[in-house]
């Protein structure tokens, strides 16, 4: 059996345009398999064994579900916000100030099309998409699209707010 091709339809949310997965089983082959690369060489860089990494062992045992969010209700990792790498000179804050002006410029410009950010279900914490988050912040967004990740005993009540 042939695996469908991945679709992807445009959605749009207070002006902002959005390349969604719409398939919860999609959405999790995305994050399990394209995003999980990303996040294990994040770990890596910073001298974490991905295969005992905390976050990295649930993925397989979510399930995802595509909602709009209120942004202020979404959570900021202080761990990643006070990243800095000492011998390199980089700051995230500092990098993510620069990434989420250029993203806004090319939304304005360009109507670039973006992807949802990723949240955990149980404390809407943002795992991936900080310089989108940053920059719809800016923009006075009040409501993004994101992927919500819950563990199978939190599925009831995925809030849709």
């Amino acid at each position: 059996m042939v695996p469908s091709p991945l679709r992807t339809p445009i959605r749009r949310l207070e002006g902002i345009t959005y390349w969604v997965i719409e398939n919860p089983e999609a959405i999790r082959n995305f994050i399990n398999n394209e995003i999980r690369r990303e996040w294990e060489a994040d770990a890596r860089s910073e001298g974490r064994d991905p295969k005992v990494d905390p976050w990295l062992k649930t993925l397989s045992k979510r399930r995802w579900i595509l909602r709009k969010v209120g942004i202020d209700r979404i959570k900021l990792d202080p761990r990643i916000m006070n990243y800095v790498d000492v011998k390199s000179g980089y700051v995230f804050v500092d990098s993510l100030a620069k990434r989420s002006q250029e993203l806004a410029e090319a939304i304005d410009r360009f109507a670039l099309v973006i992807w949802p950010v990723i949240v955990k279900k149980e404390n809407l914490m943002l795992v991936d998409g900080y310089c989108r988050y940053a920059t719809l912040k800016a923009m006075n967004a009040s409501r993004i699209y994101a992927y919500v990740g819950a563990m199978p005993s939190m599925e009831k009540g995925v809030d849709r707010t």
